[in-house]
């Protein structure tokens, strides 16, 4: 089709052309037989879309709304006086198991005698140093920050 109402056809088809282009369209078609042809090609391939949509079976359907419905009766979560006195005794139970392990209690001591002391200081100086390089890449952004905003604000105010 070379007269270019490809687009405006399709959207008169369904419906969906304004007012001014379907009035454009109706008055295009008794004199242009490609138009007539496509019209009729889209109404024929309308048709074959429609004939061939199967749809599911009624009493799937039911099954499914039925499933559906009982699902959102399904019981929810409680937490009764039984579950709630069986957790405090399992805890109650966990924590004796572990107070009386018989393991022997770590002494503050061990942190500092094992070495761990010093990988931590040197975390920390790590820390300290990304600290301080960010502190002092924050100021030049501020001062860049600032000088294209007095650009901005000069540019804004010649135009």
């Amino acid at each position: 089709m070379s007269c270019g109402y490809g687009e405006k056809l399709v959207l008169y088809f369904y419906g969906e052309a304004g007012d001014a282009a379907r009035a454009e369209v109706e008055a295009h078609l008794p004199g242009c037989a490609a138009c007539r042809g496509e019209l009729a090609a889209l109404a024929a391939a309308s048709d074959w879309l429609d004939a061939a949509r199967v749809q599911p079976p009624a009493r799937a359907v039911a099954a499914v709304m039925a499933a559906a419905r009982s699902a959102g009766r399904a019981r929810t979560f409680r937490f009764g006086w039984r579950e709630a006195l069986f957790s405090g005794a399992l805890a109650a139970v966990m924590m004796g198991v572990f107070a009386f392990s018989g393991r022997p209690v770590a002494s503050s001591e061990l942190a500092w005698n094992s070495g761990l002391d010093t990988s931590l200081d040197s975390v920390e100086e790590s820390l300290y140093q990304v600290k301080t390089e960010v502190g002092t890449s924050s100021g030049d952004w501020d001062y860049s920050y600032s000088a294209l905003e007095d650009e901005s604000s000069r540019v804004s105010g010649s135009v």
